[in-house]
């Protein structure tokens, strides 16, 4: 059964619409930053991989399912920081993944899939990571918790839930997101209220951190930032769960 929409849907965009112009509309709308947009993918998997090293899965084969995958920005990365990882690709944008083969024809190790339904998601293996970056403010709000209870069913029993999220609190991505084309109709989601969901969903032992303080111009700080974590003032902040 799919799950239904509330009786005033949240009018929200269409990726399909935005396949061909994502990146452009993307490093006009973060300019300020000083970083071209990729900086933010890369550093996403980044910070991802080297909390990865914490857990049993370091140097071991992973499965990944990158959950929202949209254009396939964050793929090249994966293999790169989890050379090890076998990924699973998977958007509600038929347009964006067909540009996510396109732009990863050479990344190994990569398989994608389009799904309407997040129950059309079943595979016959567990995954060791789900990833979903930037995509839950994207979803209504009356499906959020129907959808992390399904990426539950997905998860290894050692596995790692990631959400990555901008931060409200923020002001300068408050600004950005507020200008941004593909992003009207949506809204911020506090990092309480992520929380609250992912708990309703039956996750557990979840952390809370803060990424993305400084602009290019004081890139010379950037190698302090993993110090800082804690600080509700980063630009974005994730939950790790299981």
């Amino acid at each position: 059964m799919q799950p239904k929409y509330s009786q005033e849907p949240e009018k929200l965009p269409d990726f399909d619409d935005y396949a061909d112009n994502y990146e452009t509309l993307v490093k006009d709308n973060i300019k300020a930053s000083g970083f071209h947009p990729s900086y933010f993918d890369e550093h996403k998997i980044k910070t991802l991989a080297a909390d990865l090293k914490k857990t049993p899965f370091a140097g071991e084969e992973i499965r990944f399912l990158n959950f929202g995958c949209g254009i396939g920005k964050s793929e090249r990365f994966i293999q790169k920081y989890l050379p090890s990882a076998h990924t699973v690709s998977v958007d509600v944008s038929k347009e964006s993944i067909e540009r996510a083969i396109q732009r990863n024809i050479r990344v190994p190790n990569v398989t994608y899939q389009h799904f309407t339904d997040v129950t059309e998601l079943k595979y016959d293996k567990k995954f060791d990571v789900i990833f979903a970056a930037n995509v839950f403010h994207h979803i209504p709000s009356d499906l959020r918790l129907g959808i992390l209870e399904h990426l539950r069913t997905l998860l290894s029993p050692n596995g790692y839930l990631y959400i990555f999220e901008h931060n409200p609190i923020n002001p300068l991505t408050k600004a950005a997101f507020d200008t941004c084309e593909f992003d009207q109709g949506c809204k911020m989601i506090p990092a309480k209220d992520m929380i609250s969901n992912i708990r309703k969903a039956g996750y557990q032992r979840l952390s809370k951190h803060y990424i993305v303080f400084f602009p290019k111009p004081l890139a010379a700080f950037i190698p302090y930032e993993k110090y800082l974590d804690w600080l509700p003032i980063g630009a974005q902040y994730y939950i790790k769960a299981r």
